[in-house]
């Protein structure tokens, strides 16, 4: 290989070299993921004087699950109100009754770097 062409491979390489390095900065952000769980029905019989509106389900299990695996979890709050950060890439966001009647609402969410999105889960009473 002659000096003129060793040159241009190691340009090349180092061109290389700096391209692959453009767009590492910062690791991405996660997402975060946060709503509320509701519970219903919460009377067994609604009428227009009496409505029966659902309740927050108070320390409901919240779950995001990736893959089968379960990233990370919390308990709603008074509220039944929640707040986590969650993985970039497909999830899904389980909640899951802590009392009563078991029961689990799931929704699926695509995140990406920096999304903040907001989910309604409902939980089932089993009051008929």
């Amino acid at each position: 290989m002659t000096m003129r062409g060793s040159r241009l491979v190691f340009a090349a390489a180092v061109g290389l070299a700096v391209l692959s390095g453009c767009g590492a900065g910062e690791p991405d952000l996660p997402a975060t993921v946060t709503g509320q769980v509701l519970m219903g029905p919460t009377c067994p019989v609604e009428t227009l004087i009496h409505p029966c509106p659902p309740a927050p389900a108070v320390g409901a299990r919240v779950e995001v699950v990736q893959e089968g695996t379960v990233v990370t979890s919390t308990t709603t709050d008074a509220d039944g109100q929640f707040e986590l950060a969650a993985p970039l890439g497909s999830v899904e966001v389980h909640a899951t009754s802590t009392e009563g009647l078991p029961s689990e609402d799931v929704k699926t969410f695509t995140l990406d770097a920096g999304d903040l999105v907001e989910a309604q889960l409902m939980l089932d009473t089993g009051i008929r």
